[in-house]
C-alpha cells in the first residue's frame, strides 16, 4: 500500500519495517505507525496540532457531540460503495475509527505525530502513518476514496491515489456553523466563507452536496475549550476573546456542516 517517500517505489513489509527495492527502510513504531514523513519536508520540529490540540480534540469527539457527523460519513461510505479509505488528515483518528467498525478498510495519515501517537491508542488495527497531504505515501489507484474532514486538499495527490470513478468526501464548515461561539469570541459576527477547499478538485466532477445540522450543546468551559481548539478561532483570537467565551461556563450551539462528493474523472 505505501510508497517509499525517498524514491517512490513500493514498500514492502518486512517483519516490523517498511522496505523498497533501493534498501530505503522505515521501521514501525512500537506504538504501531509508521512515519514517511522526511525530515527536509517538515516546515517546523513539530509540524501539525500540538499534543493539546489533539487532547482537547480527542476529548471533545469521544464524548459524542459530533456522532451525527460520524454517521452521515459513514452512511455515505457504504452508499457509494468505498470499501477502502484513506483518511487525509485523520488527527486523533475519530472518524477513521468510525469508518473501520463500519467495515470500511481504513488508512489514516496526518502530519501531527501526537495526532498520529493518539490514533494509535484509538484502533491499533488501522495502518496509521505520519505523512503529509501533499505527498502521499501510497500507491496509485489504491483507494476507492478519500475522506478530508476540516482539512486542506491535494487534486494531484488524490487524483493520484483514487481510482478512476473513486470518490472524495469533503467535510467544511456550513454557512452557520458555530454561530454562539464565534458570537461569544468577537463582537461583530461576520458569515462564515465559504470554504474554497473543495473548488480545488478540478481533477474530479461534483458528485452530491449533503447538509448536516445538529444541536452542540457543551455544559462546562473545558468542553468549549476544546470545542475551541478544534476551530480556527482558536488561532484568530486573543487570550481576552477566549476567557470571555469561557466565562460563561457552557454552550448552546448549533453545528451547520457540508459534505461535499466528488468523482474521480477517468484518466
Amino acid at each position: 500500500m505505501y510508497l517509499c517517500p525517498v524514491c517512490k517505489t513500493p514498500l514492502e513489509k518486512q517483519a516490523s519495517t517498511w522496505v523498497c527495492e533501493n534498501r530505503h527502510s522505515f521501521d514501525i513504531a512500537k506504538k504501531g505507525y509508521v512515519n514517511l514523513l522526511l525530515s527536509h519536508k517538515m516546515k517546523s520540529k513539530s509540524p501539525g496540532d500540538s499534543k493539546m490540540m489533539i487532547q482537547a480534540r480527542q476529548a471533545f469527539l469521544s464524548a459524542g457531540y459530533y456522532q451525527p457527523l460520524a454517521n452521515a460519513v459513514v452512511k455515505l461510505a457504504r452508499e457509494y460503495g468505498l470499501q477502502r479509505m484513506l483518511d487525509a488528515g485523520c488527527g486523533e483518528g475519530y472518524y477513521t475509527a468510525e469508518l473501520a467498525r463500519s467495515g470500511v478498510q481504513m488508512a489514516g495519515l496526518d502530519i501531527s505525530k501526537d495526532g498520529i501517537q493518539a490514533a494509535c491508542k484509538r484502533d491499533k488495527s488501522i495502518d496509521w502513518c505520519i505523512g503529509s497531504v501533499n505527498d502521499l505515501p501510497y500507491l496509485s489507484g489504491y483507494f476507492d476514496g478519500v475522506l478530508s474532514v476540516f482539512c486542506r486538499v491535494d487534486d494531484a495527490e488524490f487524483q493520484r491515489v483514487v481510482r478512476p470513478g473513486g470518490v472524495v468526501v469533503f467535510v467544511g464548515p456550513g454557512d452557520n456553523h458555530l454561530p454562539n461561539l464565534r458570537a461569544g469570541l468577537y463582537e461583530t459576527v461576520r458569515p462564515y466563507e465559504k470554504s474554497k477547499q473543495a473548488d480545488y478538485l478540478p481533477s474530479f466532477e461534483p458528485l452530491a452536496d449533503v447538509s448536516i445540522n445538529f444541536p452542540v450543546r457543551l455544559d462546562s468551559s473545558e468542553q468549549v475549550h476544546n470545542l475551541l481548539c478544534m476551530t480556527p478561532h482558536y488561532w484568530s483570537t486573543n487570550p481576552a476573546q477566549q476567557q470571555r467565551l469561557l466565562s460563561q461556563g457552557g454552550l448552546c450551539d448549533s453545528a451547520d456542516i457540508q459534505i461535499r462528493l466528488y468523482r474521480r474523472l477517468a484518466n
